[in-house]
């Protein structure tokens, strides 16, 4: 129904879920809906994007899609509130990430707190660094996606929603790239070698294969040596 009404010759889960993202928007916007776009069509097109972002950042893979996707956030999160927690921050309190509702999505699939729902405009994840005691810290995290109400309270799973700092560090290990270029399958400086080596190693293949080419059709064209046919035509003539 989507492909016959949008006109799309791919419709698939990605770009069904782009189809019902432009319709979100449109109606925050006040604009006019296409009149296909019933109640149940929206509501079922928006359980296909919920689905969508689930089977991006997790179901299959969770962990090592969380290295590669939200944990590149989550590391950098994790390094703010070290250096806040050793004063090394220069003095701020507040640091703000503006991003799309996609990337909090990931962020919030490599912690594993996901709710499984888009997050609405607007919405907050916040992680606040506590200093209980002369070096104690700990970390707690909270989500905000409605403006009528306070943020919920959000907890990583294996601790307190007062979380300990090392152990929130502990707990996301599994979030973090260990090895970017092995783990992305990068091209690094022994891939290059071994490239490079490679490249060499067929160029001379090539360069033999080519000389013993030259060399048969040298010889098919040289005059054959031995016994040869010479006519007597001229004897008898004469």
């Amino acid at each position: 129904m989507v492909a016959n009404k949008t006109g799309l010759s791919d419709c698939s889960l990605e770009s069904v879920w782009t189809v019902s993202d432009v319709l979100f928007c449109e109606s925050r916007h006040n604009l006019s809906l296409p009149s296909w776009a019933t109640r149940d069509v929206l509501e079922r097109l928006r359980d296909l994007k919920d689905f969508s972002f689930r089977f991006l950042f997790g179901i299959i893979e969770q962990e090592q899609k969380a290295r590669l996707q939200g944990g590149v956030l989550v590391d950098q999160i994790l390094k703010n509130l070290t250096a806040a927690a050793h004063s090394n921050s220069a003095g701020l309190k507040l640091i703000a990430y503006s991003t799309h509702d996609t990337t909090l999505g990931a962020l919030q699939m490599a912690l594993d707190v996901y709710n499984g729902k888009q997050a609405p405009y607007a919405s907050c994840h916040i992680f606040e660094l506590h200093e209980e005691s002369s070096g104690n810290f700990t970390v707690e995290m909270y989500f905000r996606n409605d403006s009528s109400r306070p943020p919920f309270s959000v907890t990583l799973p294996g601790c307190a929603h007062s979380c300990p700092l090392e152990k929130f560090q502990s707990l996301l290990d599994r979030a973090i790239a260990k090895d970017w270029e092995k783990e992305c399958q990068l091209s690094g400086p022994d891939n290059d070698k071994e490239v490079i080596v490679g490249l060499v190693a067929i160029g001379c293949i090539l360069f033999l294969l080519i000389i013993l080419l030259l060399t048969v059709l040298f010889r098919q064209k040289s005059p054959t040596s031995g016994y040869q046919h010479v006519s007597s035509l001229g004897e008898d003539q004469s």
